[in-house]
């Protein structure tokens, strides 16, 4: 666990040195969500609200009975302009941020509950209904003493600029999603699985990649004063715009493609080019770029030479992280990067 002064830099260590002495932080937890990135562990109440502060807003955090202890855990992953977090404070707070301004924060709980208010609107929250925070609208929270949350903190600004893209329309009013997520709603389903994934991943020490699909999964689905725009299905686009989508991407596979950049080289936008796509081979560009590369992985590793190695012929193809790399080959093709290797290997012998 990396101490606070190397995160924060000697000048911030007195302000928040209960934190680093506090006994809370030589216990292991057992099953807690990106435990390898503890922030802070504290059972004092200033320390938690400087040090949630750093990574979110300014805000007044108090205890709402005396009687109670802090617990408080804060596990933070930065990855790019999203950031994947666990918290809890261990005893019933009331949080009042005000607006957040610069980013949305969305909330689930693991286990127990809290109280939402955005705006004007009032959620009970709990592992069935999850919340966003709109940014624009003032925010007050109860969190209750066995709450348990996994937040992912989304820039305001990489929100719009990815519905813009995808819609082909300037937005003139900030994008405001209700504030209450049906966690168990069948249109949130490849979000839920998405947001599992990279949660999953951070867990085995891989850094999500920002997503642009996880933020376009959750504005087509999650009610909002955008989702009207994903409504009316685009124009379906000609047959040649497909096929030269599909060319794009066998012959730039190893590259870092966006759905931006294909749809733009296709001459088509990035929504129609998603729903045409989808409609001609059941996968979106992104997910068919993706298995181009397993595709590719896998002819390679059939015909490997004696000197090499899953790892080199997963680099070389623009597999950044090794471990998502061997779990998607397996869920195609039914065995691991080594089996297929050694299965070629033997044939040297």
């Amino acid at each position: 666990m990396p101490k606070l002064k190397d995160i924060y830099g000697e000048e911030s260590i007195q302000k928040t040195q209960k934190c680093e002495d506090s006994a809370w932080l030589s216990k292991p937890v057992v099953h807690e969500p990106l435990a390898k990135y503890r922030l802070f562990r504290s059972s004092d109440l200033d320390c938690a609200r400087e040090m949630v502060a750093r990574k979110y807003c300014a805000h007044k955090l108090d205890m709402m009975s005396g009687d109670e202890k802090l617990d408080a855990v804060h596990n933070h992953v930065a990855a790019g302009d999203l950031s994947f977090n666990y918290m809890r404070y261990g005893g019933k707070v009331e949080i009042k941020p005000g607006e957040l301004d610069q980013f949305y924060l969305i909330q689930i709980p693991l286990r127990g509950g809290a109280t939402v208010r955005n705006g004007n609107q009032t959620v009970d929250s709990s592992p069935d209904f999850a919340t966003i925070l709109n940014p624009d609208l003032k925010t007050q929270m109860v969190w209750h003493a066995d709450c348990e949350m996994l937040l992912v903190q989304v820039d305001a600004r990489r929100v719009k600029k990815e519905a813009e893209q995808f819609l082909g329309r300037q937005l003139s009013a900030p994008i405001r999603f209700e504030p209450t997520i049906r966690m168990k709603a069948q249109q949130l389903s490849l979000w839920r699985q998405r947001l599992r994934n990279m949660f999953r991943d951070a867990d085995r020490g891989i850094t999500p990649t920002t997503s642009s699909e996880m933020i376009i999964e959750l504005l087509e689905a999650a009610p909002s004063n955008v989702q009207c725009f994903f409504d009316a299905r685009p124009p379906e686009l000609a047959s040649g715009q497909i096929r030269k989508a599909m060319d794009i991407i066998k012959a730039n596979f190893e590259l870092e493609l966006t759905l931006d950049d294909i749809a733009r080289a296709a001459g088509a936008s990035p929504r129609a080019l998603q729903y045409s796509f989808k409609a001609a081979y059941n996968l979106t560009p992104m997910q068919m770029l993706r298995l181009e590369r397993l595709r590719w992985a896998r002819h390679l590793l059939l015909a490997a030479t004696a000197h090499q190695t899953v790892t080199q012929i997963a680099l070389d193809l623009g597999f950044q992280h090794l471990g998502r790399f061997a779990q998607e080959y397996r869920e195609a093709f039914g065995e691991t990067p080594n089996q297929t290797l050694s299965k070629s290997k033997a044939q040297l012998d």
